[in-house]
């Protein structure tokens, strides 16, 4: 809390002062209704004595009315209880992809290879997954560290990256405009996305989990009604938080990182996302913890734009699958699971297995 250098009915006494004074200075009386409440406002939050102040769930949220949102960050209210439908319906489609062929890269990705560099969409934001390291500002992380076995199985050097950095809401633009080549970004393979997008095969899977304060009584779903809960724009969890839960207020941000941000300011009482994400929320926040059993599961795969008539992406699709197959076989994977996530999630963290479209012999 920040002290005032002069009492508080001192302060009030000056600031009506200098208000009536500006008034008649300059006749323009609407000017007091404007002035005073960001005057005052302040000065009720700091002394304690807002009629706002309430608790829920054990936190304070008094100063939440007070304290700006993240950009771009919007409420949305409950539905009313007539249309509130708590019953999930799972994408439970087997989603197929090309296998990997014989070919090289070469003869997969001629462009690609010509330009030397493969242009991938990553998070610069999300801890343990897409982030730059504080020590040293390097771009670290479980899917910064695929982008770069896949460039080298490309071009036999893992740097030859340009990284792009995306929000969630930013991804299948990105793709669909020719911004990036293929995004590496916690991407869920959902059917809404099948169809804008093509996917590779799996490379993570991912169980919905709840992050809440340490402080707070939040122990699982059901401690969420009448609850303000943070997801992000554009996610799966912007649709599928109702089925989790289907009373909460949400805010809906651009960024996870945004969302950590609104609960360490009493803005929401809670984040729903992958484990994935929320162990890399809460090791940045030793106030927070998840909660509550798994609420269903998905898998991220890399995100590649669909073929037109103008340009197939179907030796995209195999070459990133190539590289799959090989870190699955080889170790890689594992590796890359055991340094980033293990920790969080568990040492016995296995990648998903790929289901390849059947073709015809060539």
């Amino acid at each position: 809390m920040i002290r005032l250098p002069h009492s508080s009915a001192r302060f009030r006494q000056r600031t009506s002062a200098r208000l009536q004074l500006h008034v008649r200075r300059t006749r323009r009386p609407w000017i007091t209704a404007a002035v005073i409440p960001f005057a005052i406002l302040p000065l009720a939050a700091c002394s304690g004595i807002s009629d706002s102040h309430r608790e829920h769930n054990g936190i304070d949220i008094s100063v939440a009315p007070f304290t700006p949102i993240p950009d771009g960050a919007t409420y949305v209210n409950p539905p009313h209880e007539s249309s509130a439908n708590p019953t999930p319906t799972p994408d439970t489609d087997v989603y197929e992809t090309l296998a990997p062929d014989n070919s090289t890269p070469e003869e997969r990705i001629p462009d690609i290879v010509r330009r030397g560099r493969i242009i991938v969409g990553v998070s610069s934001s999300l801890n343990f997954l897409g982030f730059q390291d504080p020590s040293n500002g390097n771009l670290e992380g479980f899917d910064v560290s695929l982008a770069r076995e896949i460039a080298r199985d490309i071009f036999g050097d893992p740097e030859r990256i340009d990284f792009r950095f995306l929000s969630s809401a930013e991804r299948v633009d990105a793709l669909q405009h020719g911004n990036v080549d293929i995004v590496v970004r916690t991407m869920t393979i959902d059917r809404e996305r099948r169809a804008k997008v093509a996917f590779s095969a799996p490379y993570l899977h991912a169980q919905a989990r709840i992050l809440a304060s340490t402080s707070s009584s939040i122990r699982s779903a059901d401690d969420l009604r009448d609850a303000t809960v943070c997801v992000t724009k554009d996610s799966t969890f912007q649709h599928n938080a109702q089925v989790i839960a289907p009373h909460s207020r949400f805010l809906i941000t651009n960024d996870w990182s945004d969302c950590l941000v609104a609960m360490q300011q009493h803005q929401v009482q809670a984040i729903i996302s992958d484990d994935s994400i929320l162990s890399g929320l809460a090791a940045q926040d030793s106030n927070t913890h998840l909660v509550g059993q798994p609420y269903g599961s998905s898998d991220y795969a890399v995100g590649i734009a669909k073929s037109t008539p103008g340009k197939n992406t179907d030796g995209l699709v195999r070459q990133v699958n190539s590289t799959l197959m090989r870190i699955r076989s080889d170790g890689t994977w594992q590796r890359l699971y055991d340094k980033w996530l293990g920790k969080y999630l568990g040492d016995s963290g296995v990648p998903p297995e790929p289901t390849y479209v059947q073709e015809e012999p060539q």
